[in-house]
């Protein structure tokens, strides 16, 4: 017998994972209890494209794992967005804990990197290369997806320029990072061609103001566009 709802005939009924299940309570209580508002800003990601390129022969790194290094050390430089709300006052973390959204045939999963501004380019590389295995293989464990300060969730490789992501609570803020594409700018007074991307940022209006999210984006833009700095 074919199965129906509401009177419309199902192809197949899915039960949600055990990691899905979590995903899916905890969003909910995302959307129920924060204020989302939102920022995007457009990047010029020349440099860090020219980096990537200069190390294609040599210990080659992708674009994400230097975006998310580059996300993880510029929090620092703005705490709150590390941080969340609890009972009326702001627990700003040591810790930068980096969640990372990774596709999987079940959809997308956010699993977290540790201490990830402390790790080395080759380690955090490494890191995430291990979480993505055990994400997309299915053996991810409720301790790789638990414990995150901040989110990245890089679309970009899917032609997305944009969007509004929900952070996952208790965290605060998440960053979308959208699709690089060459642009017609005006760089040193002539137009040219760069390499550009959007960032957009949503963030708990409750206690992160837009001033807070703008500087976190100035500084994330300065660190993007000197990305060498990483290699010091």
């Amino acid at each position: 017998m074919i199965p129906t709802r509401r009177g419309i005939r199902v192809r197949e009924v899915v039960s949600l994972n055990r990691i899905q299940r979590v995903m899916a309570k905890t969003m909910k209580t995302s959307v129920e209890t924060a204020a989302f508002s939102q920022l995007s800003r457009e990047i010029d990601m020349t440099s860090l494209v020219s980096l990537i390129k200069l190390r294609k022969d040599q210990n080659p790194l992708s674009l994400n794992t230097l975006l998310m290094a580059i996300t993880a050390r510029t929090l620092p430089q703005c705490p709150y967005l590390n941080s969340e709300l609890v009972d009326q006052q702001i627990y700003v973390y040591e810790q930068i804990n980096l969640g990372m959204a990774v596709a999987t045939q079940a959809g997308l999963v956010v699993v977290v990197i540790p201490d990830a501004n402390l790790l080395s380019l080759e380690q955090l590389s490494e890191a995430i290369q291990t979480k993505v295995q055990k994400a997309r293989t299915g053996n991810l464990s409720i301790s790789d997806i638990e414990g995150g300060t901040f989110t990245v969730s890089n679309l970009g490789m899917y032609g997305i320029d944009a969007g509004f992501p929900i952070p996952r609570p208790p965290e605060c803020a998440i960053l979308l990072i959208g699709a690089i594409r060459p642009r017609p700018v005006v760089f040193d007074g002539q137009i040219t061609i760069r390499d550009v991307g959007t960032l957009s940022l949503t963030f708990d209006h409750r206690f992160i103001d837009g001033e807070k999210a703008a500087t976190f984006l100035n500084y994330l833009s300065q660190n993007i566009q000197a990305p060498q700095t990483l290699l010091e």
